[in-house]
């Protein structure tokens, strides 16, 4: 019986960070997305421990007695090793990363990212040093509404044209759904997240003074009261001059229509 994972990380971390492993038992490998099975091996005694090369790629590999009592342990939500799924390995393993790399950084950061235990899902929201930081940004209750928007905004563009799922069901946290992309996607996606973050924290403080004013005017206003209509068009990177021009068009056509 044989665990694999990513070499920048050591066994115990890896349901710290939420990151993959494959399972070896007999002749079968398995992906554990999460590694949510990794406490069923730290009851064992490794026999052996090895770098070894699985479908291209280098990962740590710890080898246990398979005469040990494997019919006794319980492994859960197990996927098939294929060409898609290892993609999928591939893809939280970045993410997985990323959080154990931003959790060792002193850098300043406006959003933080968190792995997900539900598929292939990353989540967003505002870092926590950030958010104690900048308490009086956040009680005012139309500029959290501006920047809200802004995220949104920005993760649509970012994502614009690629096959990434944003949802947010809450005010300034967002989930991205990352299955369908690729590692080497992820690598790249993750790079230009960092580059954009460490511009919105340079930011978000002469914005406050600049939009002070006008984002008075955004609390309890129809937007924020619709949040739920106006963040998915942006997070899907539409052009808001054309959204407008449409609504202008629909209140016209209403206006005539009007009994």
């Amino acid at each position: 019986m044989r665990i694999y994972f990513d070499k920048a990380f050591q066994l115990q971390e890896l349901m710290q960070y939420a990151a993959p492993s494959i399972i070896q038992i007999g002749n079968e490998l398995k992906i554990d997305l999460h590694s949510t099975n990794v406490l069923n091996f730290m009851m064992l005694e490794p026999i052996g421990e090895s770098v070894e090369e699985l479908m291209g790629v280098e990962l740590n590999c710890i080898e246990y007695d398979p005469t040990a009592s494997v019919e006794l342990l319980e492994f859960r939500n197990l996927i098939e090793l294929d060409e898609k799924n290892f993609e999928k390995f591939k893809v939280a393993n970045v993410v997985a990363r990323y959080v154990k790399n931003q959790k060792s950084s002193n850098e300043p950061r406006f959003l933080k990212v968190e792995n997900s235990l539900y598929g292939v899902e990353v989540v967003l929201s505002v870092e926590q040093k950030f958010l104690l930081s900048h308490a009086e940004f956040f009680a005012h209750k139309g500029f959290t509404f501006l920047l809200d928007c802004m995220i949104a905004s920005m993760l649509g563009q970012l994502m614009k044209n690629e096959p990434v799922k944003i949802s947010s069901a809450e005010p300034l946290m967002y989930r991205l759904n990352l299955e369908n992309i690729t590692g080497e996607k992820a690598e790249e996606l993750g790079r230009r997240f960092s580059e954009v973050n460490a511009k919105m924290v340079d930011t978000i403080d002469g914005m406050f003074v600049l939009l002070r004013g006008i984002s008075e005017k955004f609390k309890d206003s129809v937007l924020e009261k619709h949040r739920e209509s106006i963040i998915p068009i942006l997070t899907e990177g539409v052009d808001l001059d054309k959204y407008i021009s449409e609504l202008q068009m629909l209140d016209g056509v209403l206006k005539r229509l009007k009994m």
